[in-house]
């Protein structure tokens, strides 16, 4: 029953498809542009939410797609065009970025159990007995955050 119902939506597809596609020339440079857009979002989201694969790909696909919207809101308002085969173009590239992402950045069975994050503000443990108070800015008078953490700073010294 499916095989007969795919041989159906592709004949039906086939007749509603022109016989030459004609795509113009900034058609690729939108997909190449989303290309190397999605490319960075994806990777950079991959390793925000510690490579995460539906993250990767809402980082590429979505970062693709404000570049495209943006692009074309800014073409509506120097030429008053408004394409939406550029976005669409541009989206596709940032889902292909997406699939490369997803093949080379695949993690091994021994990588996929959580690992806590490298930065040095989660992993830092105070030496010694340090008397850590905090201040509270609400307190200060000016409500300037520089000024108030100096004179509290100054006032701590020895």
């Amino acid at each position: 029953m499916k095989k007969y119902l795919f041989i159906l939506v592709c004949i039906g597809f086939s007749t509603a498809m022109n016989a030459q596609l004609t795509i113009s020339e900034d058609k690729p440079k939108h997909f190449g542009a989303g290309f190397v857009i999605g490319s960075v979002g994806g990777y950079t989201a991959h390793h925000m939410f510690d490579g995460n694969p539906y993250w990767m790909w809402a980082g590429a696909v979505g970062s693709s797609l404000a570049a495209g919207v943006t692009k074309e809101a800014i073409d509506k308002a120097d030429y008053g065009v408004w394409d939406n085969n550029d976005i669409v173009y541009t989206v596709l590239g940032g889902v292909a970025s997406a699939v490369v992402l997803d093949l080379f950045l695949k993690k091994s069975k021994k990588r996929r159990k959580y690992r806590p994050c490298n930065c040095y503000a989660e992993s830092y443990k105070p030496k010694g007995n340090m008397n850590l108070d905090f201040f509270d800015i609400t307190l200060s008078e000016s409500h300037d955050i520089t000024s108030a953490l100096q004179a509290e700073r100054i006032l701590q010294l020895p």
